[in-house]
């Protein structure tokens, strides 16, 4: 399992990389998100990584799946 994302990460992430580009509070949206338009940050890494561990080899290619309907 991926660590979750946590507010301290991301704000030392963004002024390291970013300059402090945004502010805390739009920060603390990706962490805890209150509108419920989004999913939070480390619930979409995790889903991500689920992604990629996922063995293409073992997936069809949809166009199969359509004509086996």
């Amino acid at each position: 399992m991926v660590d979750p994302v946590t507010l301290k990460t991301l704000i030392a992430v963004n002024r390291e990389f970013f300059g402090g580009r945004w502010s805390e509070k739009d920060l603390e949206e990706l962490v805890n998100p209150r509108f419920g338009v989004v999913s939070d940050l480390s619930s979409l890494v995790e889903r991500l990584s689920a992604i990629r561990e996922k063995n293409l080899a073992d997936l069809a290619p949809p166009w199969i799946m359509e004509t086996q309907r």
